[in-house]
């Protein structure tokens, strides 16, 4: 066939251009395949998070010492609005530092003398615990803000 016609021609691209349709329509976007809530829970204090965090409506125990700072996650929704924010707050923690944050360092730390931003847990934390943190704070935001994910 020496010039085949337009319909043979198109055919591979719309094909190409329906295998997005299913992509289009998912709703969320991005989520890891699994993730057990009360097991991020207990990655949540494993990875000692509860040192500057506490979850709304989330009994935890104290952490092992006095909190300099205390965040409370699922408290407000401010950055992290979706299942997606949420990856990205875990796994890159220093993409955004509030002016709330900003206003209770001290000199030395809002300098850069210290750094006072969370510490990137991604060499200590294994795939699991992120699957399983994640489901553990998307249920928290889910439980406090009608607004999240939407």
């Amino acid at each position: 066939m020496k010039n085949p016609s337009l319909t043979v021609r198109a055919l591979p691209w719309l094909c190409l251009l329906g295998s997005f349709a299913p992509l289009a329509a998912a709703p969320g976007g991005f989520r890891f395949p699994g993730g057990e809530v009360e097991s991020g829970r207990e990655a949540f204090i494993a990875l000692n998070c509860l040192q500057c965090h506490t979850v709304a409506k989330t009994e935890l125990p104290d952490p092992k010492s006095p909190r300099r700072i205390e965040l409370n996650l699922a408290g407000q929704v401010r950055f992290v609005k979706s299942y997606e924010d949420l990856v990205v707050a875990i796994t890159n923690p220093r993409h955004v530092v509030t002016e709330q944050y900003r206003a209770i360092l001290t000199g030395a730390e809002a300098s850069g003398g210290i750094e006072p931003v969370m510490p990137d847990l991604t060499e200590d934390m294994s795939a699991r615990q992120l699957m399983d943190l994640t489901a553990f704070l998307d249920a928290a935001f889910r439980a406090s803000h009608e607004s999240y994910g939407k």
